[in-house]
């Protein structure tokens, strides 16, 4: 596995790229960076996730997108960005700091327009047979750009990256390599994570998982090794992140991560929660038509198809896009997380060209490690009275998102 998403060998201009994007994002305007600041920017050059882990279905309740709507998306994996023509909103721009999501995202796209759909599950849903290969070289690969090429073509002769999708896709990138060790870690207490997907109600799972699972976070081995930012950096968590998620106390992260995880399991049936059934079984449901990401979903799939036009990715971050974009052009963006990363200044800055950009009615969503909203007390005075949180849409969808690994949820809307 290791040969074969091991990006440090990649010496293009996107990489280089990456480098400069993720420095910047992480300390650039840091009064002190930390070791574990840097050591965080340089793991996060390499894939981190393979999924995406925010929920499309409570993005899209809380957006509420319009044929003539304009959104503005932070990629990752694609897959929300991708659900999100299933609204057929007349443009979305996909930006990502790291150019291996940016493939990912160039590649999907391409099977989208190429493959029928049976081919296209096989190779993205399943992401794990000897035919894939053969697909992306005669469907796909003609079709791409030299970067994106490049990315998936490259590694070691015999272990190109695309092979990812013949050995199995999800077992890769920072996340699904994370959550094999959890898998392997786990078996030492003799527990088999994917006996959760075998229980028959909520109240089963959640039984299961205090019988089984508890004991792992309870243990003295899991709470030293989770107090450490390091240990979490598969996870995509920053040290600052981190920080917000132990409240400054690395020694209750254990707990923590043991309240998320529970809600994991429990948020909803197994057989309605893919992000579960990745982090406990390794696989989508293939049985099932509807527990997949939207985009993987048959009966999306020719919307999408005729939408995919709509969507555009580029490598970049989300203020330097808003920049080169006009006065009201843009009626939703979607942070994701990016602003547990930031400093309040730089969340003031976010917001004042989110400002500029935005038109009347204006929806913003993101989520946060812990709990409360940074924006109260980043923003100005002035940026505060335009922008409101939708308080009972928010603290209601933060209950319905099913890859529970946030603390709050929050819509924000303009009011002018």
């Amino acid at each position: 596995m290791k040969a074969m998403d091991n990006l440090t060998a990649l010496p293009d201009s996107n990489l280089s790229r990456s480098k400069k994007l993720l420095k910047d994002a992480v300390y650039a305007r840091k009064k002190k960076v930390t070791l574990h600041d840097r050591l965080f920017a340089l793991w996060f050059e390499r894939l981190v996730y393979p999924q995406i882990w925010e929920d499309p279905v409570v993005d899209l309740k809380a957006l509420v997108l319009k044929p003539t709507d304009h959104l503005i998306t932070i990629a990752s994996g694609g897959c929300n960005a991708l659900s999100y023509l299933t609204a057929s909103p007349k443009k979305i721009t996909a930006v990502d700091l790291n150019h291996t999501h940016v493939a990912l995202v160039h590649l999907k796209m391409e099977g989208i327009r190429r493959l029928e759909y049976k081919n296209f599950y096989r190779f993205f849903g399943e992401a794990k047979s000897v035919n894939n290969p053969r697909l992306y070289r005669d469907l796909l690969a003609p079709h791409l750009n030299k970067a994106t090429r490049d990315y998936w073509e490259g590694g070691i002769k015999g272990f190109e990256r695309i092979r990812m999708f013949e050995k199995g896709f999800y077992k890769y990138g920072l996340l699904g390599k994370l959550i094999g060790l959890i898998h392997i870690s786990a078996k030492i207490y003799r527990v088999k994570l994917d006996d959760l997907l075998k229980q028959p109600s909520i109240e089963a799972q959640g039984k299961w998982f205090d019988e089984n699972v508890a004991k792992i976070f309870d243990s003295r081995l899991a709470k030293k090794i989770m107090g450490s930012p390091v240990a979490l950096y598969n996870l995509g968590i920053p040290p600052s992140q981190h920080a917000s998620l132990c409240e400054d106390r690395p020694e209750s992260m254990a707990q923590v991560l043991k309240e998320r995880a529970r809600k994991l399991a429990t948020i909803d049936n197994i057989n309605n929660n893919y992000f579960a059934c990745q982090a406990y079984g390794r696989s989508y449901d293939h049985n099932n038509p509807t527990n997949k990401p939207l985009y993987l979903q048959e009966q999306y799939f020719e919307l999408i198809r005729n939408n995919i036009d709509r969507l555009s990715i580029e490598q970049n971050n989300v203020l330097d896009a808003l920049k080169r974009m006009p006065a009201n052009s843009v009626d939703a963006v979607v942070l994701l997380d990016a602003q547990d990363w930031m400093t309040a200044e730089e969340i003031c800055t976010l917001w004042t060209e989110i400002t500029r950009t935005a038109n009347p009615g204006a929806r913003i969503i993101f989520r946060t490690a812990g709990k409360s909203s940074p924006i109260e007390t980043a923003l100005s005075e002035d940026l505060n009275a335009l922008w409101k949180r939708n308080h009972a849409t928010s603290d209601q969808l933060i209950h319905e998102d099913r890859s529970a690994i946030y603390g709050g949820f929050h819509l924000y809307e303009l009011t002018t």
